[in-house]
């Protein structure tokens, strides 16, 4: 896992290794500007670049700036420094470099004026260095100006930990803000760089080793996490496993003219690696189940003729959730009165029986119409809403989500003991005090059905044995994953939730 941080986390980082562990801040620096040198030098190499424009402003930011000139200067390539702020307006390790860049004979403009820059770039690389994350509110005045015009050249840009004009903080963007085509952050990425709009500004990200010890940058009291490929393991089936005892799955989903749903959640938990599936299905939809299901099987259940379920279904339904080690309710069950009913007793039965739960679509609108079933949710329950459905389901203000989605995960975990899986770009799942971002995905993933493919296979995970919190996790990680593989095969718009289910298989 690799820790995210918020702006005073990482100047708390900074200040614990520069005073208690003595790392001069001076070599944080070095460390900081060599390891962006050498990804934005990669990258001149691969676009035949050799001309470099370094934008510094006051702060250690620029600083930062200064030493990319200094060691892309040495490189061969032919630097230019534009200085927001010149020698007396600096300070501290910032105003070494500069001074080391000016005895290097670096050209160093002062911009008092966007009339000092050229007039336009060419067959250039443009480096970010004017601000870092303390930065709130929207920019004024000069460096707003400046931002503009970086943004109207035809030139690569790298931004030195955040683009400029970015808070750290927040998702949303305030103002002007540098459109980088990659970042290269110190120590650990910030909450802004993984999370739309902000992240669109800030292109492909690298994370720069600056010298922090690992103990420091793995903090126990750093509590949000991005999900990388290594932390998503899931163990093979014992050799002497059957289909009882790899994961029993029951799912009651589907109404008139939505069917697919359950489909979809049914194929999802079968490339889980789950032994048996049972969808629950009103008796008169099961022919259409019938012909779109081989391997998962159908319970059809009591309905009103019309694809309602009666309350006659309900002994077969609790009696499956018996049977089952995991239950998923929800996908395209419709919010009939009646089905309402239906799935606040079922629910009720699973939570009795103490089972592993997945909660989803129309199941999370019932439970955001009854708080006593919210306060009975144990760990053992992953509710996997999309924004929508967490603003009803949490009463949260739109404006918070959008902005700080995290902290509204955070707030909702204190208040229940379930796991949160939060479907956005990117999803979140939380649970145990901990955030999990995931790091896989794209926008072909807006699409009608992929969240019941998400939702069938973390029941199927829980189902093989993974506590709740992984499985959420997990899936979110193999889905988006397998996303990007279709995305190469067939572009954004022509891949189908179907096609998800062709590389997962690879996958899992």
């Amino acid at each position: 896992m690799i820790k995210v941080v918020s702006n005073e986390e990482m100047r708390q980082l900074d200040n614990y290794t520069i005073n208690n562990l003595k790392v001069p801040g001076i070599i944080l620096m070095e460390n900081a500007g060599y390891q962006s040198f050498l990804k934005i030098k990669s990258a001149c190499e691969q676009k035949n670049i050799h001309k470099v424009l370094v934008l510094t402003g006051k702060g250690n930011n620029g600083g930062d700036g200064f030493v990319v000139a200094r060691h892309l200067s040495k490189a061969g390539f032919e630097v230019r420094i534009y200085a927001l702020a010149v020698e007396d307006e600096l300070s501290g390790d910032a105003k070494v470099n500069f001074t080391i860049c000016k005895n290097y004979k670096i050209p160093i403009f002062e911009i008092r004026s966007v009339k000092n820059l050229p007039e336009f770039v060419n067959d250039t690389l443009i480096v970010d260095a004017v601000f870092g994350i303390g930065i709130k509110g929207a920019v004024r005045g000069l460096p707003d100006e400046v931002i503009q015009w970086v943004n109207q050249q035809n030139a690569l840009v790298a931004a030195i930990d955040i683009p400029s004009g970015l808070n750290g903080n927040s998702a949303m963007l305030s103002g002007s803000v540098i459109k980088a085509d990659l970042t290269v952050t110190m120590a650990l990425p910030k909450y802004a760089q993984l999370f739309y709009p902000a992240k669109e500004r800030v292109g492909e990200l690298f994370i720069a080793d600056i010298g922090m010890p690992r103990f420091v940058e793995q903090s126990n009291d750093i509590t949000i996490n991005l999900v990388e490929d290594r932390d998503v393991r899931i163990k093979p089936l014992k050799a002497w496993s059957h289909k009882y005892s790899a994961g029993k799955v029951f799912i009651l989903a589907g109404s008139p003219g939505m069917t697919g749903a359950a489909v979809l959640s049914a194929l999802g938990a079968g490339v889980s690696g789950a032994g048996l599936i049972y969808v629950g299905i009103p008796q008169s939809l099961n022919p259409i189940l019938e012909t779109k299901l081989t391997e998962q099987l159908t319970l059809p259940l009591a309905d009103y003729g019309n694809g309602i379920l009666s309350d006659e279904s309900l002994p077969d339904i609790n009696r499956q959730i018996e049977w089952a080690d995991a239950f998923l309710i929800g996908p395209g069950m419709g919010r009939d009165p009646q089905t309402l009913k239906i799935m606040e007793q079922a629910l009720l039965h699973a939570l009795s029986m103490h089972k592993k739960i997945v909660v989803d679509a129309d199941a999370l609108f019932m439970l955001s119409e009854n708080s006593k079933i919210q306060n009975e949710l144990t760990e053992n329950v992953v509710l996997t809403p999309h924004y929508g459905e967490f603003l009803r389901l949490s009463g949260e203000k739109k404006e918070v989500l959008q902005e700080t989605p995290w902290k509204s995960v955070q707030s909702f975990m204190k208040n229940h003991s379930c796991v949160m899986n939060l479907k956005g770009a990117p999803s979140m799942t939380g649970g145990k005090g901990q955030i999990y971002i995931n790091s896989t995905g794209n926008r072909g993933l807006a699409k009608g059905g992929s969240g019941d493919i998400l939702s069938g296979l973390i029941a199927g995970f829980t189902a093989r044995g993974i506590e709740p919190v992984k499985a959420a996790y997990y899936a979110n990680f193999y889905h988006g994953k397998s996303a990007d593989m279709a995305l190469k095969e067939f572009g954004s718009h022509s891949y189908q939730p179907q096609d998800i289910l062709s590389f997962l298989k690879k996958l899992v």
